[in-house]
């Protein structure tokens, strides 16, 4: 199924209108989104809750924080946030618990994503 991007937004929980006021142009959306989709920063998010380490994890919480909230992703934004702060200062055992939700926004944006631009991380 292919998606114009509005509903891509939709789909992954984001503000569409916002990304468009950021990045002025639909092509710049879809090119960061892109890049979005080869970040690993996700992968080295798990990685670091596998090996407890908790430094790392802020890391890359830190980065999926930010790439999203540029990119108007707000659930993902918003959960990356909550982790983010969790792990800011040492291990969390909380967030480690979380990580699962944060992998359930980060699949429906990459879905999202992979719908819209025909895209397969």
């Amino acid at each position: 199924m292919n998606m114009n991007l509005e509903q891509c937004y939709k789909a992954m929980d984001g503000d569409y209108e916002e990304a468009k006021r950021r990045l002025r142009a639909d092509r710049l959306i879809v090119k960061f989104l892109r890049k979005f989709a080869d970040d690993p920063s996700f992968s080295r998010f798990e990685a670091a809750i596998a090996a407890h380490d908790d430094k790392a994890a802020f890391l890359a919480l830190h980065t999926i924080k930010g790439v999203a909230q540029n990119l108007s992703m707000t659930a993902l934004y918003q959960k990356a946030d909550t982790l983010c702060e969790l792990f800011r200062f040492g291990w969390s055992d909380e967030g480690a618990a979380k990580a699962d939700e944060l992998k359930t926004e980060y699949e429906r944006v990459m879905t999202a994503i992979e719908r819209h631009v025909g895209y397969e991380a």
